[in-house]
This record gives structure tokens, sequence and C-alpha cells, in this order.
């Protein structure tokens, strides 16, 4: 059993690894849909790439958050149970410093430079943590943790429950998001407890899902986003408001049929991840997330319309993830640095 859960660790391993290569993609690409890094106009029109990015946010953050789920319960076997206070504290120290410092000494700074921030819009953004940039994650992924530690147990994980979380925080979290309620990323931890939840389940239930239904999962999501892409493009207007309830529905599908992949790729395939270009993105992953976007925007600024949209999105691609994984190794030497940015 203990090989098997190692195996396990492995699987979850290259998902967040995967998912860390298509968020620095997703950032690069971006940019092409003219709402997202807005100092700069694209020279090149590149929709196709912006559509690529809209696909990948259906289940990048998803994803990583349902790995969070899954070795929240992994380890809540294998652990003896701590106290909640400790518990929490352990999550803050891991999640809520990075965050504080990364917006200190990095990306309120570069927000001051690249978007004229005021104070205010500081406050707003970053002290009331509205809109944090990237770092939202973190304070996301803090207030689910909190939220599965008093509420985790009462949770079973069959498919009533299932289809009851999925209600709950599909309603709750679309209401909180139309009403712009999201101040301490409320409206994003009522949306994200899905996905936690869904990392608990797969843990759960992993032995009984056949590559069968992993198989229908992969074709369903596909289709289904499919279906939803249509639906907001071509649809009348009230047709919106259905395609924002089955979304929720398209990441789970995808999420889903992203971990059997992985859990096919290292079992049934035995692939090696001893590569030292996979370690080295492995490894220094969690610095990747705090500083990759800030770095993107100055590729953005020197590369538009330098180069073709696709030699613009691989450059911004390297030199974020290279200085990135420079910038975390050099702050990994200190002990200080360390514990404020969680590395």
């Amino acid at each position: 059993m203990l090989n098997l859960e190692i195996e396990r660790k492995n699987n979850i391993a290259l998902l967040k690894t995967v998912m860390m290569v298509v968020i620095v993609l997703y950032h690069s690409m971006l940019f092409f849909g003219g709402t997202w890094f807005t100092t700069v106009v694209p020279v090149y029109e590149a929709n196709y790439l912006y559509e690529i990015a809209k696909w990948m946010n259906t289940f990048h953050i998803q994803a990583f958050t349902m790995a969070s789920g899954f070795l929240f319960y992994y380890l809540r076997v294998k652990r003896t149970e701590i106290g909640h206070l400790a518990s929490i504290k352990k999550r803050a120290k891991r999640l809520l410093l990075p965050y504080l410092f990364t917006s200190l000494f990095w990306a309120a700074p570069m927000a001051i430079y690249f978007f004229k921030y005021s104070l205010w819009k500081l406050f707003n953004d970053f002290g009331l943590m509205i809109k944090p940039s990237q770092l939202w994650y973190l304070v996301m992924l803090f207030g689910v943790f909190v939220f599965f530690e008093f509420f985790g147990k009462k949770l079973k994980m069959n498919a009533k429950y299932f289809v009851a979380v999925f209600v709950a925080t599909t309603v709750v979290g679309g209401i909180l998001s139309k009403l712009n309620i999201n101040i301490f990323q409320f409206a994003k931890i009522a949306q994200f407890i899905l996905y936690f939840y869904l990392g608990g389940y797969i843990y759960e239930n992993r032995k009984k899902i056949s590559g069968k239904q992993a198989l229908i999962m992969t074709v369903g999501g596909v289709l289904l986003y499919i279906v939803v892409a249509c639906m907001n493009a071509f649809g009348p207007n009230w047709l919106s408001y259905v395609s924002s309830t089955v979304s929720p529905l398209v990441s789970v599908m995808e999420v889903g049929a992203i971990y059997y992949l992985c859990t096919w790729l290292v079992e049934k395939k035995k692939i090696k991840l001893k590569n030292k270009f996979y370690k080295l993105y492995e490894e220094n992953s969690f610095g990747i997330y705090l500083f990759h976007q800030q770095i993107i925007y100055f590729t953005i600024i020197f590369l538009n319309g330098v180069v073709h949209p696709i030699v613009q999105v691989i450059l911004s691609f390297v030199i974020a993830s290279v200085i990135s994984i420079l910038m975390t190794i050099v702050l990994r030497k200190f002990k200080v640095t360390r514990l404020m940015f969680g590395l």
C-alpha cells in the first residue's frame, strides 16, 4: 500500500509540474486577447492564442486545487491529527507569508510601475486581496484549507455529496461573483471548494474508476467545452447564465481526465521523472508561480511586434521560467528569504 501511495504522490507531482508549465504558457498567450496586459496593444493579431489561453483557464488552477485536496486527504491518513489552530497556523505560514512578502517586494511595486496604481488601488487589490495579480490563488487556497479543516470530515466522498457540493459551490460562488463580492477572495473560495473536494473524492475513489471512465471524462470534457464556447459566442444573452452553470462541470471533467492521464503515464508507461529539466521545474514550481507573471510583462513590452506571436509566446515562457527559477534558487539560499517566500 505504501508503494501505491508513493506512486500516487508521483502522479500528483507530475500533474502540478505540467500545470505550472500550462500556467506560464497561459499568461504568455493571454496578452493577445487585448484585455489582460492593457499597457501595450498587441501589434499582431493572434486570437487563436487567446482562445487556447481561455481553454487553459478552464483547468489549470482547478487542477492545482484538486492536487492540494488530494494531498490534504492523503496526508490526513498518514499523519497524526493536529489541532485546528496549529494546522491553520501551518497553512498561513505556507501561503499567507509568501502572499505578504511577494506582494510587498514584487507584485505591488510592479503594479505601480506598469499600471500606475494609486495607494487606494494598492489597498483595494492587495490589502483587501480583491485582485492581487497571480497571488489571488494563495489567498483562495488558504480560505479553502480553513473550510476543510473544520468541515472536511463531514463531507462524505460519494456521488450524492459530490452533487451537493457541486450545486452549492456553483450557486454560492456564482452569486458572489455576480455581486462582485470578492474581498479576501470570498467568491473564489466558494467556487474552488469544489475542486479541493474533487481531490479528496479522487483520492478516496481512485480504485473504482476505470480507464474507460477516464476516457469518457476526457472526451466529454472536450465536447462540453466546445458546446459552452459556442453558447457564449453564438447564443442569446440568456444562454450565458446556462453556460456559467455548466462551466464548472467542464472543469471537473477536464481535471479528472488530467489526473488519470498523469496516472496512466506514471504507472502504465513507467515514464521517468528524473530528467534534470523536469526536476528543475518541479523543485522550483512554487517560485515560478510567485514571480513569472511580472517577468512576462517585460517580455511583452520588448517582444511585441518584433517577433511572430508564437515565437513571442515561446520566448516569454522560457525567459519567465528561467528568471523565476534563478530568483527562487537565490532566495532559497538564505533562511530569512526561504521563510518569507515559502521556498
